[in-house]
C-alpha cells in the first residue's frame, strides 16, 4: 500500500509539473505592434508594446499581432519559431523594404543580399494576412536571387496563409532586365503557401531551388508583368532538385517582349517551370493563362526515369501564346489536361543534340483546341548526336487539326 501511495504521489507531482509548464506556455501573451504610442507591456492596437515588427521579434515572443499600418523596415527571423498575424485582417498590415535598405546580412544570406522578410531559422514561421512589399530603386544588377520579398534559407518551415507579396523588383526601368528579384525564394527549407498572391516580381514569383528546398502551394494567384520589354519572367519555378506540389493555383501574364531575344523559338517567359525538379513534383487543377509558355519540364538528367517524374493533372492551359506545354528531356505525363484558346502549339517537343536524355512523354484524356500552328509539334535539329528513343503517346484525348507536325526522323508519336 505504501508503495502504491508513493507511486501515485509521484504521478501527481509529474502531472502538476506538466500542467504548470503548459500553463506557463499558454500564458505567454502575444506581442502587439502598432503605429500608436507604445506602452510597456501593451497588448492592444491603441496601446501596443512595439512600433516595430523587428523589435517585437527580438523580444523572443512566439506570437506577434501586427495592427493596421505600414512598417518600413527589413525584418529578419534568425532563430526559433514565430507567428506573425495581421490582427485586423488580411491586407491591413504591410511591411515595406526601405528605399535605401542595406544588405540583410544574415548568416544564411549571400553577400550583398537584400530581403524584405528573411527567414534564417530552423523553426516554423507562420504568416497570416500579412502584406510584403519589396519595390526599391536599385540602380545596379546584383547576383541572381539576391533581391527577395521573402527568403527562406535556414532550413525551417514557412507556412503562409492569406499573404500577399509585391516584388521583389527595382522601381528604376533601366534595371528591370537584371536577372534577380524573386517574390518568395526558397533555398533551404519547406514553404507551404495557401491563398497567397504574388505580383510585381522582377524575375520570378515563388521559387524553390535546390535539393534542400520544397514548395507546396494551393489556392493562390501569381501574376507577371505582362508583355515585358526587359525580361523573361517565370511565374513559379521548381528547379535543381527541389520538389514542388502545386494545386488550384492561377498563374498569368508572364510574357517577354525583349527584342531580338524572346519569341516563339527564342527565350521565353513561362507560367510554371520544372527544371531538374525532384520526382513526385506536380501541377494539379490549376489555370495557367496568358503566358509565353504555359508549363515547361526538363529533367536535366542523363538517366531516363522509368516512370513520370512530373505530372500535370486536370490543369487548364489557356491562351499561352507559344506553347501550352513545353516538354523537353525526361519522363513526364499530362492527365485530363485542357489546352485551349489562342496559341501556336498545344504540346511542344524539342529534340536537340545538347539534351542529356531522350524524351518519353504521354498525354491521357487531354484535349487540345484553338492552336494556330499545330496541336502537337516536334522540333528537331536532326543531329546524329540526338538522344535516341524519344516517344510521345496520346490516348483517349482529342486534338484539333492540324494535329501533328513532326520534324524529327526518329521521334515516335503514337495516337
Amino acid at each position: 500500500m505504501l508503495r502504491r501511495a508513493t507511486r501515485l504521489m509521484a504521478l501527481c507531482v509529474a502531472l502538476i509539473a506538466l500542467f504548470a509548464v503548459g500553463a506557463a506556455s499558454a500564458s505567454a501573451a502575444p506581442a502587439w505592434v502598432s503605429p500608436a504610442p507604445t506602452v510597456a507591456g501593451g497588448h492592444t492596437c491603441t496601446a501596443p508594446g512595439y512600433n516595430s515588427v523587428q523589435a517585437a521579434i527580438n523580444s523572443n515572443v512566439e506570437s506577434i499581432n501586427i495592427c493596421s499600418g505600414t512598417y518600413t523596415e527589413e525584418v529578419s527571423i534568425k532563430h526559433g519559431s514565430v507567428k506573425l498575424t495581421a490582427v485586423n485582417g488580411a491586407g491591413t498590415a504591410t511591411i515595406v523594404m526601405p528605399a535605401s535598405a542595406p544588405p540583410t546580412g544574415n548568416t544564411c544570406d549571400a553577400s550583398g543580399q537584400k530581403d524584405e522578410l528573411s527567414l534564417c531559422t530552423s523553426g516554423t514561421v507562420k504568416l497570416t494576412g500579412l502584406s510584403v512589399e519589396a519595390l526599391v530603386p536599385l540602380a545596379e544588377c546584383v547576383a541572381p536571387s539576391n533581391l527577395n520579398g521573402i527568403y527562406l534559407g535556414g532550413g525551417g518551415t514557412l507556412k503562409a496563409t492569406n499573404v500577399s507579396v509585391n516584388g521583389a523588383s527595382t522601381t528604376l526601368a533601366g534595371y528591370k532586365g537584371c536577372q534577380d528579384g524573386i517574390a518568395i525564394n526558397i533555398e533551404e527549407g519547406s514553404a507551404v503557401l495557401k491563398k497567397v498572391t504574388a505580383k510585381g516580381y522582377q524575375k520570378n514569383g515563388p521559387t524553390a531551388d535546390g535539393s534542400d528546398a520544397s514548395l507546396t502551394m494551393s489556392s493562390s494567384t501569381v501574376t507577371g508583368e505582362g508583355p515585358s520589354p526587359e525580361i523573361g519572367q517565370n511565374g513559379i519555378q521548381v528547379a535543381y532538385g527541389a520538389k514542388g506540389v502545386i494545386k488550384t493555383t492561377k498563374v498569368t501574364d508572364n510574357e517577354c517582349e525583349l527584342a531580338n531575344v524572346c519569341g516563339a523559338n527564342g527565350e521565353q517567359a513561362t507560367g510554371v517551370l520544372f527544371y531538374e525538379a525532384a520526382p513526385g513534383s506536380s501541377l494539379t487543377s490549376s489555370k495557367i493563362e496568358d503566358n509565353d509558355g504555359g508549363v515547361y519540364y526538363a529533367s536535366g538528367s542523363s538517366t531516363l526515369a522509368a516512370t513520370p517524374e512530373v505530372t500535370f493533372l486536370k490543369d487548364f492551359l489557356t491562351s499561352n501564346r507559344y506553347e501550352g506545354a513545353d516538354l523537353e528531356e525526361g519522363n513526364s505525363t499530362l492527365k485530363s489536361v485542357t489546352i485551349n484558346g489562342t496559341g501556336l502549339r498545344g504540346i511542344q517537343f524539342y529534340q536537340d543534340e545538347k539534351q542529356k536524355s531522350a524524351i518519353v512523354a504521354s498525354a491521357v484524356s487531354t484535349k487540345i483546341s484553338g492552336q494556330s500552328e499545330a496541336s502537337i509539334k516536334v522540333e528537331s535539329d536532326k543531329s546524329a548526336l540526338d538522344p535516341t528513343g524519344s516517344e510521345f503517346t496520346f490516348t483517349n484525348g482529342s486534338a484539333a487539326a492540324p494535329v501533328l507536325i513532326n520534324e524529327s526522323n526518329d521521334f515516335t508519336v503514337t495516337f
